[in-house]
């Protein structure tokens, strides 16, 4: 099928690289599945609720601390709308916050249960594979497993960490790190580096 191509150059064809993957179970494989959807973002309805509360409170408070009320009466009022909607406001908040951390902490449970995967297999690999990569800082990076994977020769790996070979500047103006964990012959390593340092592996 190949022969009823024609070009006006030679061009070499360039078979794709191989991959490798993991075969698990269904059982594990829908677990995974139950605990990702089990992951909801409830945290942002406290918030909005705390939002609004305070923001209804802080106008009041400015009310009641300047007013000129002509009896007790009114101000008695507007202390009253000030506890009334800063002190749910204020609960709303740290009932987000706890709720955030119990989502991270959800969060941290699903990737821990893939990481047992990984090493499940880890053993068995032999030779340089690159499990995961990342480039960037803070909380923007840009996945380059692929492209690792891709300049390994003779179960080496050697790169340096810019802008240019990662593909990508995931944060204009930051110091950038690229976060390496690969395993070598059947055993599991993690490498870091700052953007401009040259990363060896194998």
């Amino acid at each position: 099928m190949a022969d009823n191509y024609k070009f006006s150059q030679d061009y070499e064809l360039i078979p794709p690289q191989k991959q490798r993957s993991y075969p698990i179970s269904t059982t594990e494989w829908n677990l995974i599945k139950k605990r990702i959807n089990n992951i909801k973002d409830d945290a942002n309805l406290w918030q909005t609720v705390g939002s609004i509360l305070v923001g209804t409170a802080v106008p009041t408070l400015i009310t009641a601390l300047i007013g000129d009320f002509k009896n007790d009466k009114s101000t008695w009022i507007c202390w009253t709308a000030f506890w009334v909607t800063a002190i749910p406001g204020g609960l709303a908040f740290y009932f987000g916050s706890q709720q955030r951390k119990t989502q991270n902490e959800t969060k941290e449970d699903v990737l821990d249960f893939m990481n047992i995967i990984e090493e499940r297999f880890a053993s068995s690999l032999q030779g340089l594979v690159i499990l995961s990569a990342k480039y960037g800082i803070e909380d923007k990076f840009a996945d380059v497993t692929i492209l690792l994977n891709s300049l390994i020769t003779e179960d080496k790996l050697t790169i340096l960490a810019n802008n240019q070979n990662l593909g990508s500047d995931p944060y204009p103006g930051k110091v950038k790190q690229l976060i390496v964990d690969y395993a070598l012959n059947g055993k599991r390593e993690t490498s870091t580096i700052t953007e401009g340092a040259t990363l060896f592996i194998g």
